[in-house]
């Protein structure tokens, strides 16, 4: 690989003798990883089904105790319990700053530069249910690529706002518990991954993207409450865009604190004195690509949290189930607010997509649960019309008593994998019809 001859001598200046190494690890084919979605399904439960299904168990990661690290993303794209939300495919490094973020259930969390979705979906997950996640990306194709991966995954207690991260500030003064900042950055540590960005780092390198992180982490220090924590995280190697950084928040925020991310395998210290809490991790000291953690606290004692109503919110006829937060805020862009239930046609809800990833079977009046080997998953997936017999159901209740009275009685079955929602249809004889959306057909 050939790189830009200032960025080479800047890491050698940062890695002395262990440059060698970094360089013959570039030559090196990249890691690839698997975090499993503990909002559907336990890591227990997870290997156990890989078992059943004949599929080797990966390796695990010792440092995500959900991730696993994987030879080849292809065969578990491909599968249909990639469909059922039941993992995501992340580099192994990218999956720690959502893990090295204490979370704890009924708080508040932000995601303030979120998309694609990998870690805002790990940071949901971990709230098991309760509390909100505001997920925001300033890029509205990237904010609606961040939706689907949350749907996917079955969260309900999301928000997606697509703002700058200043207005979101003028919103939410001191108002999230825990923040994430993963900041945009000059992609050092991803020229193995991605051999392209080295002509990108030509044009436009760690110069440019430093003093945007520094006003990014200006506006999130203003909405984080008393006590809260903040992530802030990059995948570059820059010490421009990382440590200076960290020092040059702390100096303009005396309320925040430097904490110590936690030892984990090949984690290095940060470079320069007063960030030696920070981690870096590098291609040729395990098994990932780079990356930047600092973890800073707000002085303070944290607000009571206390558990808040679950409420119906209507918006262009589309209805959502909002995760007992405060109504959204009608001055900023929302691209998702909770759990969308459905769309009101001739008032009747159409049920959506994203409700069935949340189901499991027996959470819903009438299901039918398919193998994953079974033919008939495929062809559901894919959109047709399948057949059954009245027999395979199974009866069950809504997952939610809230959502008998939302509901009342449906005709549509819930079509699940493996015990899995994965889409609605709707009986007609011996054939099931198929109402899984038209967008998340497989093709």
């Amino acid at each position: 690989m050939l790189l830009p001859e200032e960025y080479e001598k800047n890491m050698r200046e940062l890695l002395k003798e262990d440059y060698p190494a970094y360089r013959d690890s570039l030559l090196m084919l990249p890691v690839n990883g698997l975090r499993v979605n503990e909002n559907r399904i336990l890591l227990p439960e997870f290997e156990e089904l890989l078992l059943r299904l004949g599929k080797e168990v990966p390796s695990k990661l010792s440092f995500v105790p959900n991730g696993f690290r994987i030879a080849d993303t292809g065969e578990f794209s491909k599968s249909p319990l990639f469909s059922a939300g039941l993992y995501y495919l992340q580099e192994p490094s990218a999956m720690l700053p959502a893990r090295m973020l204490p979370i704890r259930s009924g708080e508040r969390v932000l995601d303030l530069c979120a998309a694609p979705g990998g870690k805002a979906t790990e940071l949901a997950a971990r709230l098991k249910g309760s509390g909100m996640l505001l997920a925001n990306d300033i890029s509205a194709s990237r904010a609606a690529a961040l939706r689907r991966n949350t749907e996917l995954m079955g969260l309900a207690n999301v928000f997606i706002s697509c703002e700058k991260p200043e207005r979101l500030a003028r919103s939410f003064p001191g108002y999230f518990d825990r923040i994430l900042v993963d900041a945009p950055c000059s992609g050092e540590g991803m020229f193995r991954r991605e051999p392209a960005m080295t002509g990108h780092w030509k044009e436009k390198g760690p110069s440019s993207y430093a003093p945007l992180s520094r006003e990014i982490l200006k506006s999130a220090v203003r909405m984080l409450a008393p006590g809260g924590m903040l992530l802030y995280s990059t995948c570059t190697f820059s010490p421009e865009e990382n440590e200076k950084n960290v020092l040059s928040l702390l100096e303009a925020e005396p309320e925040l604190s430097l904490l110590e991310i936690p030892a984990g395998e090949g984690f290095c210290p940060g470079v320069l004195p007063g960030t030696e809490g920070c981690a870096r991790l590098y291609p040729h000291k395990g098994p990932f690509e780079g990356q930047f953690l600092a973890l800073f606290q707000k002085a303070g004692s944290p607000p009571e949290r206390k558990a808040e109503r679950k409420a119906l919110y209507e918006k262009n006829r589309e209805l959502y189930r909002l995760p007992g937060a405060a109504l959204p805020d009608p001055s900023l862009r929302y691209l998702l607010t909770g759990l969308h239930l459905g769309t009101i046609k001739k008032n009747r809800l159409a049920l959506s997509q994203a409700l069935a990833q949340t189901l499991k079977a027996g959470e819903w009046p009438k299901t039918l649960n398919l193998g994953a080997q079974d033919p008939r998953t495929a062809r559901f997936l894919k959109g047709e019309t399948i057949e059954f017999d009245t027999a395979e159901l199974s009866d069950g209740a809504y997952a939610d008593p809230a959502f008998s009275e939302i509901f009342g009685e449906r005709k549509e079955i819930l079509l699940a994998l493996e015990g899995f929602g994965i889409g609605f249809g709707l009986k007609n004889g011996s054939l099931l019809k198929n109402k899984r959306d038209p967008g998340w057909r497989r093709q």
